[in-house]
């Protein structure tokens, strides 16, 4: 009996931006004050959703209905990718919320990949772990649409034979990609990005000089894994801060 080839999950695309949905009237319209607020722990949309809503004025229904969306599709790249996939792939997570007052920190775009955010447990992945993200209120966040051309400037020094900077602003790094595209996002349009992969899209936060800004992002993992994270940041698991 001949052999049978072991077929390969199609890995996932770096970069994937949801199909659009209006956001609901009557949300937040701006900004009093800058804040950032987060949680490590348990994953349940409807009780994040309202905690959330008690701090940027938010429709729970919005929230829980774009909180479910990314856990839903995390649970299903996990099972094409041949993860764990119990629910334990998204027991938990790191929601985060960030209100931003109008600034021109980043006219000058910070060309950046993310790192890695907790050691994976889980066995036999292929596919790489993702971040969810959109803006509730202000411009969303840059992204290149995913380009070989565009990593290769990154990964590589500058003409000049320095590092690039990714944690601030670089001139340089933006005029050596401007001309990549990017990708077109609306507010309350969700985006998925890998990250600690060689292909993690290149993003950055947006020029949002003259606009208050609410912006969210989720990242999903076991407890295991989101417990290595908090030890890693030395957050405290199952509490906001």
């Amino acid at each position: 009996m001949a052999t049978q080839s072991r077929v390969e999950p199609a890995r996932p695309e770096p970069l994937r931006i949801f199909s659009p949905e209006p956001l609901p009237p009557n949300l937040i319209t701006r900004v009093d004050k800058e804040r950032s607020n987060g949680y490590y722990g348990a994953f349940d949309a409807n009780l994040l959703a309202t905690k959330a809503a008690e701090l940027i004025a938010l429709l729970v229904e919005a929230l829980s209905r774009l909180l479910t969306q990314a856990e839903a599709d995390c649970v299903a790249e996990a099972v094409a990718g041949q993860k764990n996939a119990s629910a334990q792939i998204a027991h938990s997570c790191w929601l985060c919320i960030r209100m931003t007052l109008p600034t021109d920190a980043w006219v000058v775009p910070r060309w950046h990949t993310d790192g890695r955010m907790f050691d994976c447990a889980c066995p036999d992945s292929t596919a790489p772990h993702s971040k969810y993200a959109f803006s509730i209120l202000g411009p969303s966040t840059r992204a290149i649409l995913t380009n070989p051309g565009a990593h290769k400037i990154l990964h590589s020094p500058s003409p000049s034979g320095r590092p690039w900077e990714t944690n601030d602003p670089d001139p340089e790094l933006a005029e050596a990609l401007e001309s990549y595209p990017q990708a077109a996002i609306e507010p309350g349009q969700m985006i998925r990005f890998s990250w600690a992969e060689e292909d993690s899209p290149i993003h950055s936060e947006p020029d949002s000089t003259n606009a208050h800004r609410v912006f969210v992002s989720i990242l999903f993992g076991s407890e295991s894994e989101l417990r290595d994270m908090c030890d890693f940041r030395e957050e405290t698991y199952g509490a906001w801060n």
